[in-house]
């Protein structure tokens, strides 16, 4: 794979964990708001599993754009 190819896949990656940093933490809040319902713990848990999903895609495509920026000529 390029390097170039290798760039837009991590930049990718990182543009995608963008909304997921919005919507989890607003999932969670929302949770804690409306403690009173039954959908409580299922939010909340559907809440922290977007955020871990944010952290991870984002970790993965720094990690990507980095092997692209410096693992250049090898051969």
């Amino acid at each position: 794979m390029d390097n170039k190819e290798l760039l837009f896949k991590g930049i990718k990656y990182a543009v995608g964990s963008i909304p997921l940093m919005f919507l989890g933490p607003i999932l969670i809040h929302n949770a804690f708001m409306n403690k009173h319902t039954n959908w409580h713990y299922v939010v909340l848990g559907i809440g922290i599993f977007i955020c871990i999903t944010a952290v991870s895609l984002m970790f993965k495509g720094i990690k990507i754009m980095m092997k692209s920026l410096f693992d250049g000529n090898e051969n």
